[in-house]
């Protein structure tokens, strides 16, 4: 997500954190689209933030983005950096891929898991965890009662 802001733009930009709520943006000068902090969604000049290839995130769509981009609820995607020709899309389960110029204003995301970074954010741990099922502990009889039961 980084080449085509950083390239032309000279704009700072910034890393993407797990757990860090962000949004598609699109810019007022050209129909591109970037991915900007949640802050950001409104500013005159707001810092892209850099997605690395291989990065996972669960979109937050309304109804009707969902409808629009033929979507469940809550998706999660994994980014790519395609090379040939340079794109940047969202790779959803089965293989479906969207361009980030194709996806609307405003659409909210959130960081799950950035390369390097396998630890898992607190949004996805707290979803995820099984419930702790403990086996029942067999009750425990005393030596005595085990010896009195074989006379």
């Amino acid at each position: 997500m980084c080449w085509y802001s950083a390239e032309h733009f000279g704009q700072a930009t910034l890393q993407a954190e797990i757990g860090q709520r962000l949004c598609v943006r699109k810019m007022y000068w050209d129909a591109a689209r970037w991915v900007v902090r949640e802050s950001d969604l409104k500013t005159k000049k707001p810092a892209p933030v850099c997605l690395l290839d291989g990065t996972r995130v669960v979109f937050r769509t309304t109804e009707t983005e969902q409808a629009s981009l033929q979507l469940s609820p809550e998706p999660v995607a994994v980014f790519r950096m395609l090379q040939d020709p340079k794109r940047d899309v969202f790779e959803f389960e089965g293989g479906r891929q969207i361009e980030v110029n194709q996806l609307p204003g405003g659409l909210v995301l959130d960081v799950l898991v950035v390369p390097g970074k396998e630890q898992l954010s607190t949004l996805v741990t707290m979803e995820t965890l099984p419930e702790q099922v403990t086996d029942p502990v067999p009750e425990e009889v005393p030596i005595l009662a085990r010896l009195m039961r074989r006379w």
